[in-house]
């Protein structure tokens, strides 16, 4: 059910309501038109929903792609301005970023073992393309996937695809002097979710930065999965000259996407499970199933837990809706949305 009107008050003013879920609440109006019972609005009872004249919000926050931006492109800019203004020896690039932030082999083991996080907000300065193509890719991306997640879960998958990006790498190279850089194992995390959530949508590339090229996420996907296994078995592991491309971060980066969407998103055969630990399911055969299903349709039944006081369900309604406001609906868990669809009949 959903609904949307005016709330009137006595001083003859008038509040337009949006049309909202059922699960935040029923209002209760008198023949007149106004309130009758308004103790359960549970959305905007929240402090942060109030107009109360007196009430100030707080200003709109920067989104987390937003912020992951302007820190690697400021993080950029750093490392143009040291090369200008401190060069290293004979005019090359300041080592100091590269020494104390990049990731290598050399480095991890003797225990630089941020720089396994570090290395994902730097980038070449002599190549252009290479932030720009990572940046375009979270910004696009990311403004898809963190409304969808919430922020602090779309971080999480960010900054743990960056770091097994860099583990992975590590493998394959961990007694090497060679640096890498980059967020493109954060950019391909977070592209292999969207893909694996949205397999059939079409998007527009820019392949080379100028042709358009539509095709399905799906399609993209397997494409990015067959050139980074072909580039680090041809390529990077051969030590091929002119490989300068961390495939096997790449892939790492695929890896952590894939095992999100396993955790968090399949219902079947995933081997974690928010909430409740994971329930080993049978298929039954489809005569049985299709016979279920017609005698569930002649027998309709609705039970409600009223075991919780009123003032205990309650509060955990403004538990729940606090966690939506600072996270998402995406960071719900099943049981929190079983709470708010049984709250609206119990806080009546």
């Amino acid at each position: 059910m959903k609904f949307a009107g005016t709330i009137r008050f006595k001083a003859h003013s008038t509040l337009a309501l949006p049309e909202l879920p059922d699960i935040f609440g029923v209002l209760f109006f008198s023949p007149d038109g106004t309130i009758r019972d308004h103790s359960f609005i549970m959305l905007y009872d929240r402090p942060y929903m109030r107009q109360d004249p007196g009430y100030q919000s707080e200003s709109p926050q920067a989104s987390v792609v937003t912020r992951l931006l302007v820190i690697t492109i400021g993080v950029y800019v750093l490392q143009q301005v040291m090369n200008v203004f401190f060069p290293g020896p004979r005019g090359s690039e300041n080592p100091f970023f590269w020494k104390w932030l990049a990731l290598n082999g050399a480095g991890f083991t003797d225990l630089k073992v941020w720089t396994v996080l570090s290395y994902g907000f730097l980038h070449s300065t002599v190549n252009l393309f290479h932030i720009a193509g990572n940046m375009l890719g979270l910004f696009f991306i990311g403004r898809i996937l963190e409304p969808m997640l919430g922020g602090q879960r779309f971080l999480l998958l960010y900054l743990s695809s960056i770091v097994i990006g860099g583990m992975a790498y590590l493998a394959f190279h961990l007694n090497g002097l060679q640096y890498v850089v980059g967020a493109s194992a954060g950019v391909f995390g977070i592209l292999t979710l969207f893909c694996l959530l949205h397999p059939e949508r079409p998007i527009t590339l820019l392949l080379f930065f100028i042709l358009p090229l539509t095709m399905k996420p799906k399609w993209v996907l397997r494409i990015g999965l067959g050139l980074s296994l072909a580039g680090l078995l041809f390529y990077e592991l051969p030590g091929a000259a002119g490989s300068y491309m961390a495939h096997s971060a790449h892939l790492g980066g695929m890896l952590t996407g894939f095992l999100y969407y396993r955790c968090f998103y399949m219902r079947a055969g995933m081997p974690f499970q928010r909430g409740d630990a994971a329930q080993t399911s049978v298929e039954l055969p489809q005569w049985f199933t299709d016979r279920k299903r017609r005698a569930a349709a002649k027998r309709v039944s609705y039970t409600v837990n009223r075991s919780q006081s009123r003032d205990e369900m309650q509060r955990e309604v403004d538990r729940i809706l606090d966690k939506i406001n600072a996270s998402g609906f995406g960071s719900l868990n099943e049981r929190e949305k079983q709470t708010l669809d049984h709250a609206k009949d119990i806080l009546r």
